[in-house]
C-alpha cells in the first residue's frame, strides 16, 4: 500500500516538533514504518540552507522563498517520494503551508506565485493530512524564548530570524495558517495548541487514525 504523508504546521512555539515525535512513536508502536523530516533540512542541501538562513545575513523575501523551494524540491526527490513509494508514513515538521503563511501572509509575497512554486517544487504531491497546531503568537513566542538556550545546544543555532520578527508579522502568519485550514478542510485539521501535550497528542491521533482508516479503505 502506498505510504501516507502527514505534515505539522503552525507558528513558532506551537509544539510541532514535540507532536511530530509523539505521533511517530504512536505509529511505530502500531507497526507502521515511519520517516520524519523537517523543513528546511533532512538532506545535505536542506541542512546547508537551514544553517545559511539562520546564521548568515538576511536575504530578500523573494530570495528566501526560492531557498525554501529549493530545499523542498530536494527533500521530495531524495526522501519523501521514495519513502512514500515504499509504503512509509512520512511525518514532516513544516511543509508548503509554512511557505504560504510566512513568505505570503508574513512577508507579503504574491500568494498565487507561491502556490505555483510550491506545486513545481513538490511535483503536485502535498500532504494527505496537515495538522495545524494553532496558538496565539504571544504564547508561542513565550515558549520559544523560554527554551532558547536549550534549542541552541540541541541544534547549534544562534537564533531564528522568523522568531525575531515584529508581533504583526506573527499575527499575519497565524491568519495565513488559519485561512489555509479553512479552505482545505478535507485534508487540514486545526488543533488548539495551548493545551497539555497529552491532550494535543490525543486530538492529533484521532485525526491521524481517521485518515489511516480512510487511506486503507481506498486501496
Amino acid at each position: 500500500m502506498p505510504g501516507l504523508f502527514i505534515a505539522f504546521e503552525g507558528g513558532d512555539g506551537a509544539g510541532k516538533t514535540t507532536q511530530a515525535s509523539l505521533l511517530e512513536t504512536a505509529l511505530c508502536e502500531r507497526g507502521y514504518s515511519t520517516v520524519s523530516v523537517r523543513e528546511p533540512g533532512s538532506t545535505t542541501l536542506g541542512n546547508y540552507l537551514r544553517q545559511y538562513l539562520v546564521n548568515e545575513q538576511p536575504v530578500s523575501p523573494l530570495a528566501e522563498l526560492f531557498l525554501f523551494e529549493a530545499s523542498r524540491a530536494e527533500l521530495m526527490r531524495e526522501v519523501i517520494e521514495p519513502q512514500l513509494a515504499a509504503g512509509a508514513v512520512v511525518i514532516a515538521d513544516r511543509f508548503a503551508g509554512s511557505t504560504i503563511a510566512y513568505q505570503g501572509y508574513g512577508r507579503g509575497l504574491n500568494l498565487e506565485r507561491i502556490e505555483w512554486l510550491n506545486d513545481v517544487a513538490t511535483g503536485g504531491r502535498f500532504p494527505d493530512l496537515t495538522v495545524l497546531l494553532d496558538i496565539d503568537p504571544s504564547i508561542g513566542l513565550g515558549r520559544v524564548h523560554g527554551r532558547q538556550l536549550e534549542l541552541r545546544l540541541q541544534y547549534g543555532e544562534e537564533s531564528d530570524r522568523f522568531e525575531d520578527q515584529q508581533p504583526d508579522f506573527h499575527h499575519n502568519v497565524r491568519y495565513g495558517f488559519q485561512q489555509q485550514a479553512a479552505a482545505n478542510q478535507g485534508c487540514w485539521v486545526l488543533v488548539e495548541a495551548n493545551q497539555s501535550i497529552e491532550t494535543v497528542a490525543s486530538q492529533v491521533w484521532c485525526a491521524v487514525e481517521t485518515k489511516l482508516g480512510l487511506h486503507s479503505s481506498q486501496e
